[in-house]
Protein backbone atom coordinates (compact mmCIF):
# COMPACT_ATOMS: atom_id res chain seq x y z
CA UNK A 1 0.00 0.00 0.00
CA UNK A 2 1.26 3.61 -0.90
CA UNK A 3 2.86 6.01 1.88
CA UNK A 4 -0.51 8.04 1.98
CA UNK A 5 -1.51 5.04 3.96
CA UNK A 6 -0.21 6.82 6.77
CA UNK A 7 -2.26 10.19 6.29
CA UNK A 8 -5.47 10.64 8.36
CA UNK A 9 -5.13 7.54 10.46
CA UNK A 10 -8.61 6.53 12.22
CA UNK A 11 -8.72 3.55 14.55
CA UNK A 12 -12.02 2.45 15.35
CA UNK A 13 -12.22 -0.55 17.83
CA UNK A 14 -15.02 -2.09 19.45
CA UNK A 15 -16.84 -5.44 20.67
CA UNK A 16 -18.95 -7.37 17.62
CA UNK A 17 -21.78 -7.46 20.55
CA UNK A 18 -22.40 -3.99 19.88
CA UNK A 19 -23.01 -4.66 16.38
CA UNK A 20 -26.15 -7.34 15.95
CA UNK A 21 -25.38 -10.28 13.66
CA UNK A 22 -21.83 -9.14 12.69
CA UNK A 23 -19.65 -11.78 12.73
CA UNK A 24 -17.87 -12.02 9.25
CA UNK A 25 -19.54 -15.07 7.26
CA UNK A 26 -16.23 -17.02 7.29
CA UNK A 27 -15.43 -16.23 10.71
CA UNK A 28 -16.65 -18.14 14.38
CA UNK A 29 -14.60 -18.74 16.89
CA UNK A 30 -14.19 -22.11 18.98
CA UNK A 31 -17.35 -22.19 21.51
CA UNK A 32 -19.22 -19.51 19.61
CA UNK A 33 -22.04 -21.59 19.29
CA UNK A 34 -22.21 -23.47 22.78
CA UNK A 35 -21.64 -19.44 24.04
CA UNK A 36 -24.30 -18.37 22.19
CA UNK A 37 -26.72 -21.24 23.21
CA UNK A 38 -25.69 -21.02 26.91
CA UNK A 39 -25.91 -16.76 26.91
CA UNK A 40 -27.48 -15.39 29.72
CA UNK A 41 -28.92 -11.63 30.06
CA UNK A 42 -31.52 -9.52 28.48
CA UNK A 43 -31.81 -9.25 24.38
CA UNK A 44 -30.47 -5.85 23.77
CA UNK A 45 -30.53 -5.67 20.34
CA UNK A 46 -31.88 -2.42 19.83
CA UNK A 47 -30.12 -1.36 22.54
CA UNK A 48 -26.94 -2.05 20.95
CA UNK A 49 -27.53 -0.46 17.56
CA UNK A 50 -28.75 3.05 19.74
CA UNK A 51 -25.03 2.24 21.69
CA UNK A 52 -23.56 2.08 18.50
CA UNK A 53 -25.24 5.13 17.29
CA UNK A 54 -24.54 7.11 19.94
CA UNK A 55 -20.71 6.57 20.02
CA UNK A 56 -20.25 7.13 16.10
CA UNK A 57 -22.07 10.39 16.90
CA UNK A 58 -19.11 11.00 19.28
CA UNK A 59 -16.48 10.23 17.29
CA UNK A 60 -18.04 12.67 14.55
CA UNK A 61 -18.12 15.16 17.41
CA UNK A 62 -14.49 14.25 18.43
CA UNK A 63 -13.18 15.47 15.21
CA UNK A 64 -14.00 19.42 15.77
CA UNK A 65 -12.64 19.58 19.65
CA UNK A 66 -10.50 22.14 19.77
CA UNK A 67 -6.35 21.61 19.71
CA UNK A 68 -7.11 17.86 19.30
CA UNK A 69 -5.01 16.39 16.49
CA UNK A 70 -5.16 12.71 17.81
CA UNK A 71 -7.50 11.36 20.04
CA UNK A 72 -8.81 8.29 21.60
CA UNK A 73 -11.39 7.26 24.00
CA UNK A 74 -14.09 5.18 24.62
CA UNK A 75 -17.88 6.19 23.73
CA UNK A 76 -19.16 3.18 25.34
CA UNK A 77 -17.90 3.42 28.74
CA UNK A 78 -18.53 7.38 28.73
CA UNK A 79 -22.17 6.58 28.19
CA UNK A 80 -22.67 4.01 30.74
CA UNK A 81 -21.14 6.25 33.34
CA UNK A 82 -23.58 8.77 33.08
CA UNK A 83 -26.42 6.43 31.87
CA UNK A 84 -25.01 5.21 35.57
CA UNK A 85 -25.65 9.29 36.83
CA UNK A 86 -29.16 8.95 35.72
CA UNK A 87 -30.26 6.62 38.24
CA UNK A 88 -29.33 9.07 40.53
CA UNK A 89 -31.22 12.45 38.85
CA UNK A 90 -34.31 13.26 39.03
CA UNK A 91 -36.88 15.81 36.98
CA UNK A 92 -35.40 17.41 34.13
CA UNK A 93 -31.80 15.89 34.71
CA UNK A 94 -32.70 12.84 34.29
CA UNK A 95 -34.88 13.47 31.42
CA UNK A 96 -31.77 15.68 29.52
CA UNK A 97 -29.41 12.08 30.51
CA UNK A 98 -31.58 10.05 28.71
CA UNK A 99 -33.01 12.22 26.04
CA UNK A 100 -28.92 13.39 24.72
CA UNK A 101 -28.37 9.73 25.14
CA UNK A 102 -31.11 8.72 23.25
CA UNK A 103 -32.54 5.92 25.08
CA UNK A 104 -36.21 7.97 24.90
CA UNK A 105 -36.16 6.33 21.44
CA UNK A 106 -36.10 2.93 22.99
CA UNK A 107 -39.42 1.22 23.69
CA UNK A 108 -38.43 -0.54 26.39
CA UNK A 109 -38.47 0.05 30.31
CA UNK A 110 -35.78 2.06 31.66
CA UNK A 111 -34.73 -0.52 34.10
CA UNK A 112 -33.91 -3.24 31.38
CA UNK A 113 -31.22 -0.34 29.78
CA UNK A 114 -29.67 -0.35 32.91
CA UNK A 115 -29.81 -4.07 32.48
CA UNK A 116 -28.70 -4.24 29.55
CA UNK A 117 -25.72 -2.64 30.64
CA UNK A 118 -24.76 -4.73 33.12
CA UNK A 119 -24.67 -7.22 30.66
CA UNK A 120 -22.41 -5.57 28.58
CA UNK A 121 -19.79 -4.40 31.18
CA UNK A 122 -19.93 -7.98 32.26
CA UNK A 123 -18.88 -9.06 28.95
CA UNK A 124 -16.01 -6.46 28.86
CA UNK A 125 -14.59 -7.75 31.99
CA UNK A 126 -15.13 -11.51 31.25
CA UNK A 127 -11.20 -12.26 31.78
CA UNK A 128 -12.19 -15.79 29.12
CA UNK A 129 -11.89 -12.87 26.47
CA UNK A 130 -8.20 -12.77 26.99
CA UNK A 131 -8.15 -9.10 26.26
CA UNK A 132 -6.67 -6.99 28.57
CA UNK A 133 -9.09 -4.34 28.92
CA UNK A 134 -9.76 -2.32 32.60
CA UNK A 135 -12.57 0.16 32.04
CA UNK A 136 -15.05 1.61 34.51
CA UNK A 137 -16.21 4.51 36.53
CA UNK A 138 -15.67 5.84 40.11
CA UNK A 139 -17.77 8.37 42.04
CA UNK A 140 -15.85 10.85 44.09
CA UNK A 141 -18.06 12.27 46.33
CA UNK A 142 -17.45 14.88 49.27
CA UNK A 143 -16.90 12.27 52.54
CA UNK A 144 -19.70 14.65 54.47
CA UNK A 145 -22.37 13.69 52.48
CA UNK A 146 -24.14 10.42 52.56
CA UNK A 147 -24.88 8.30 49.40
CA UNK A 148 -28.44 7.23 48.78
CA UNK A 149 -28.64 3.82 49.79
CA UNK A 150 -30.63 2.63 46.57
CA UNK A 151 -28.15 4.58 44.20
CA UNK A 152 -25.03 3.19 46.21
CA UNK A 153 -26.50 -0.45 46.13
CA UNK A 154 -27.65 0.00 42.12
CA UNK A 155 -24.05 1.35 40.72
CA UNK A 156 -22.49 -1.32 42.43
CA UNK A 157 -24.80 -4.56 41.43
CA UNK A 158 -25.42 -3.19 37.68
CA UNK A 159 -22.18 -0.87 36.82
CA UNK A 160 -19.64 -2.51 39.09
CA UNK A 161 -18.71 1.57 39.80
CA UNK A 162 -17.99 2.48 43.49
CA UNK A 163 -18.41 5.77 45.55
CA UNK A 164 -15.36 6.91 47.27
CA UNK A 165 -15.84 9.41 50.31
CA UNK A 166 -13.20 12.33 49.68
CA UNK A 167 -11.86 15.67 51.38
CA UNK A 168 -12.64 17.98 48.34
CA UNK A 169 -12.10 20.95 51.11
CA UNK A 170 -8.27 20.45 50.14
CA UNK A 171 -8.00 20.00 46.56
CA UNK A 172 -4.39 19.00 46.29
CA UNK A 173 -4.94 15.89 48.29
CA UNK A 174 -8.65 15.02 46.76
CA UNK A 175 -6.63 15.39 42.94
CA UNK A 176 -3.51 13.11 45.35
CA UNK A 177 -6.07 11.04 46.29
CA UNK A 178 -7.96 10.78 42.78
CA UNK A 179 -5.07 10.13 40.55
CA UNK A 180 -3.71 7.86 42.98
CA UNK A 181 -6.66 5.55 42.46
CA UNK A 182 -6.72 5.80 39.20
CA UNK A 183 -2.91 4.23 38.81
CA UNK A 184 -4.02 1.51 40.97
CA UNK A 185 -7.16 0.28 39.46
CA UNK A 186 -5.63 0.81 35.85
CA UNK A 187 -2.51 -1.26 37.17
CA UNK A 188 -0.37 1.01 36.66
CA UNK A 189 -1.08 1.97 32.71
CA UNK A 190 -3.33 5.44 34.20
CA UNK A 191 -1.66 8.17 35.56
CA UNK A 192 -2.43 12.07 36.13
CA UNK A 193 -6.01 11.84 35.48
CA UNK A 194 -7.18 14.70 37.28
CA UNK A 195 -5.17 18.02 36.65
CA UNK A 196 -7.46 20.47 38.10
CA UNK A 197 -10.57 20.64 40.47
CA UNK A 198 -13.24 23.30 40.91
CA UNK A 199 -13.12 24.72 44.82
CA UNK A 200 -16.37 23.81 45.20
CA UNK A 201 -16.36 20.24 44.29
CA UNK A 202 -18.42 17.79 45.78
CA UNK A 203 -19.03 15.32 42.93
CA UNK A 204 -16.45 14.31 40.60
CA UNK A 205 -16.81 11.39 38.01
CA UNK A 206 -14.27 9.87 36.44
CA UNK A 207 -14.37 7.20 33.62
CA UNK A 208 -11.64 5.05 32.48
CA UNK A 209 -10.31 2.35 29.89
CA UNK A 210 -6.75 1.02 28.90
CA UNK A 211 -7.01 -1.42 26.00
CA UNK A 212 -4.64 -4.14 24.68
CA UNK A 213 -5.54 -6.76 22.66
CA UNK A 214 -3.89 -10.07 21.84
CA UNK A 215 -3.98 -11.32 18.22
CA UNK A 216 -6.60 -14.17 17.26
CA UNK A 217 -5.15 -16.49 15.02
CA UNK A 218 -1.47 -17.35 15.40
CA UNK A 219 -0.51 -13.98 14.28
CA UNK A 220 2.97 -13.02 15.13
CA UNK A 221 4.81 -10.10 14.12
CA UNK A 222 7.92 -10.97 11.62
CA UNK A 223 10.28 -8.20 13.14
CA UNK A 224 10.19 -4.75 14.58
CA UNK A 225 12.47 -1.84 12.36
CA UNK A 226 12.93 1.64 12.10
CA UNK A 227 11.26 3.08 8.78
CA UNK A 228 9.68 6.23 7.60
CA UNK A 229 6.07 7.54 9.25
CA UNK A 230 4.63 10.44 7.42
CA UNK A 231 2.64 12.99 9.41
CA UNK A 232 0.13 14.94 8.21
CA UNK A 233 2.19 18.27 8.41
CA UNK A 234 4.66 16.79 5.69
CA UNK A 235 7.29 16.25 8.03
CA UNK A 236 8.79 12.35 7.84
CA UNK A 237 9.69 10.42 11.16
CA UNK A 238 11.49 7.53 12.05
CA UNK A 239 9.03 5.09 13.81
CA UNK A 240 9.72 1.19 15.06
CA UNK A 241 7.16 -0.43 12.54
CA UNK A 242 5.51 -4.25 12.99
CA UNK A 243 5.71 -6.04 9.73
CA UNK A 244 3.63 -9.22 9.05
CA UNK A 245 2.81 -10.77 6.18
CA UNK A 246 -0.15 -13.21 5.39
CA UNK A 247 -3.85 -13.14 5.22
CA UNK A 248 -5.93 -10.35 6.61
CA UNK A 249 -9.69 -8.87 6.08
CA UNK A 250 -9.27 -6.36 3.60
CA UNK A 251 -11.50 -4.21 1.56
CA UNK A 252 -11.41 -0.82 -0.22
CA UNK A 253 -14.53 0.33 0.57
CA UNK A 254 -16.04 3.48 -1.47
CA UNK A 255 -18.61 4.50 0.80
CA UNK A 256 -16.32 5.30 3.41
CA UNK A 257 -13.64 6.33 0.67
CA UNK A 258 -11.37 4.30 2.83
CA UNK A 259 -9.52 1.42 2.82
CA UNK A 260 -10.62 -1.42 5.91
CA UNK A 261 -8.56 -3.66 7.75
CA UNK A 262 -10.26 -5.73 10.06
CA UNK A 263 -8.54 -7.62 12.89
CA UNK A 264 -10.44 -10.33 14.80
CA UNK A 265 -9.04 -10.66 18.51
CA UNK A 266 -9.84 -13.51 20.96
CA UNK A 267 -13.63 -14.13 21.56
CA UNK A 268 -16.06 -11.74 19.81
CA UNK A 269 -13.67 -8.78 20.08
CA UNK A 270 -13.19 -6.86 16.51
CA UNK A 271 -10.89 -3.77 15.55
CA UNK A 272 -11.78 -1.62 12.56
CA UNK A 273 -8.66 0.01 11.04
CA UNK A 274 -10.24 2.91 8.49
CA UNK A 275 -7.79 4.15 6.55
CA UNK A 276 -9.21 7.27 4.25
CA UNK A 277 -8.34 8.38 1.47
CA UNK A 278 -6.23 11.66 1.31
CA UNK A 279 -8.71 14.62 2.21
CA UNK A 280 -11.21 12.17 2.87
CA UNK A 281 -11.79 12.16 6.66
CA UNK A 282 -14.65 14.37 6.96
CA UNK A 283 -16.51 12.14 4.35
CA UNK A 284 -15.52 8.65 6.07
CA UNK A 285 -17.09 10.47 9.24
CA UNK A 286 -20.25 11.73 7.67
CA UNK A 287 -21.04 8.13 5.96
CA UNK A 288 -20.12 6.20 9.18
CA UNK A 289 -22.66 4.29 10.55
CA UNK A 290 -23.79 0.85 12.29
CA UNK A 291 -24.81 -0.01 8.58
CA UNK A 292 -21.99 1.04 7.09
CA UNK A 293 -19.38 -1.37 9.60
CA UNK A 294 -22.52 -4.38 9.21
CA UNK A 295 -21.73 -4.16 5.35
CA UNK A 296 -18.01 -4.22 5.47
CA UNK A 297 -17.98 -7.61 7.90
CA UNK A 298 -20.78 -9.07 5.55
CA UNK A 299 -18.62 -8.76 2.67
CA UNK A 300 -15.00 -8.27 3.55
CA UNK A 301 -12.43 -11.17 2.24
CA UNK A 302 -9.13 -11.94 3.31
CA UNK A 303 -6.40 -11.64 1.36
CA UNK A 304 -3.04 -11.21 1.48
CA UNK A 305 -1.10 -7.88 2.67
CA UNK A 306 2.49 -6.74 3.61
CA UNK A 307 1.24 -4.88 6.57
CA UNK A 308 3.77 -2.39 8.28
CA UNK A 309 2.38 -1.20 11.37
CA UNK A 310 3.64 1.75 13.94
CA UNK A 311 4.31 0.36 17.28
CA UNK A 312 2.29 2.97 19.69
CA UNK A 313 0.83 4.12 22.71
CA UNK A 314 -2.21 6.56 22.57
CA UNK A 315 -3.34 7.96 25.87
CA UNK A 316 -5.40 11.17 26.38
CA UNK A 317 -7.34 13.15 29.52
CA UNK A 318 -11.01 14.40 28.51
CA UNK A 319 -13.11 17.05 30.19
CA UNK A 320 -15.88 14.99 30.39
CA UNK A 321 -18.50 18.48 30.38
CA UNK A 322 -17.32 19.36 27.24
CA UNK A 323 -18.15 15.56 25.75
CA UNK A 324 -21.45 15.60 26.45
CA UNK A 325 -22.61 19.14 26.28
CA UNK A 326 -21.98 18.16 22.31
CA UNK A 327 -25.20 15.94 23.15
CA UNK A 328 -26.99 18.68 25.14
CA UNK A 329 -26.36 17.22 28.25
CA UNK A 330 -25.45 20.06 30.34
CA UNK A 331 -27.88 20.23 33.58
CA UNK A 332 -25.99 17.68 35.03
CA UNK A 333 -22.82 20.12 35.90
CA UNK A 334 -24.54 23.49 36.98
CA UNK A 335 -26.45 24.11 39.72
CA UNK A 336 -29.57 23.22 38.90
CA UNK A 337 -28.74 20.22 38.65
CA UNK A 338 -31.25 17.35 40.31
CA UNK A 339 -29.12 14.66 41.74
CA UNK A 340 -31.30 14.16 45.05
CA UNK A 341 -31.53 10.14 44.27
CA UNK A 342 -27.32 10.28 44.53
CA UNK A 343 -27.35 12.22 47.88
CA UNK A 344 -30.38 13.99 50.02
CA UNK A 345 -27.89 15.96 52.26
CA UNK A 346 -27.33 19.23 49.94
CA UNK A 347 -27.60 20.35 46.36
CA UNK A 348 -24.75 18.94 44.03
CA UNK A 349 -23.58 19.16 40.70
CA UNK A 350 -20.99 16.70 38.46
CA UNK A 351 -17.42 18.20 38.44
Amino acid sequence: MPHSFFHNFLLLAGLCCMLPDSQTKDYRTTGDLDHDKNQEGPQCQNFAFTITNISLSLVQKAIHWPGQTNFVFSPVSIIAAFTMLSLGAKGSTHKQILNGLGFHLLKMPEMEVHRCFQHLLHKFLQPNYQIQMITGSSLFINKRLKLVDRFKTVMTELYSSEAIPTNFKDIQEAKKQINKHMLKKSYGQISQVVQDLPIDTALALVNYISFEGMLNGGNHVDHIVKEEFYLDTGEVVYLPMMNLLEKFYLKKDSHLFSWVLMQHYVENSTAFFIMPDTGKMQKLLENLSPESLNNIQKNINKRYVNLKFPKFTISATYDLETVMRTLGITQIFSSNADLSKVTKDAPVKVS
